[in-house]
């Protein structure tokens, strides 16, 4: 019976983040108004940066956060994947490898990437993806 009591409990301390993550999005969704692609590019150096990179980011974070307003999420570079929106490393890892795939950058040896371990920030993910080679096609 103990164990029933354990796994409600569980499931309600879950289901109380998984609403209490939803409401601080939707909040933050609202002071900030509508979703701006063009403001987020601005906030990087779009002439060193590649803006594939930017707008592969915007849409896959755009993808996890999903719409708690109803409409897009306005994401800035400078929001904290974890802090301010509560990605864990393993979906920050598959945003990481559905970009890279996408736009075909090479995921081995991200050790040697000089953001390595320091992916905090979206501004910090654009730039790990930046920092990592193309795969090279051989014909």
């Amino acid at each position: 019976m103990e164990v029933l009591y354990i796994i409600a409990l569980l499931f309600l301390a879950t289901a109380s983040y998984a609403i209490a993550k939803h409401f601080k999005l939707k909040k933050l969704s609202l002071e900030r108004g509508d979703a701006n692609i063009c403001e987020y590019a601005r906030s990087f150096d779009y002439r060193v940066v590649d803006t594939k990179i930017m707008r592969e980011v915007w849409n896959e974070v755009q993808q996890n956060l999903g719409n708690p307003n109803g409409k897009q999420f306005p994401i800035k570079a400078d929001d904290l994947l974890e802090g301010t929106y509560n990605i864990d490393p393993d979906d920050l890892d598959e945003i990481y490898w559905k970009v890279a795939d996408r736009l075909g950058i090479d995921t081995r040896s991200p050790e040697e990437n000089p953001l390595f371990n320091k992916v905090t920030s979206v501004r910090n993910l654009v730039m790990f993806l930046h920092h990592q080679p193309k795969k090279v096609h051989h014909a």
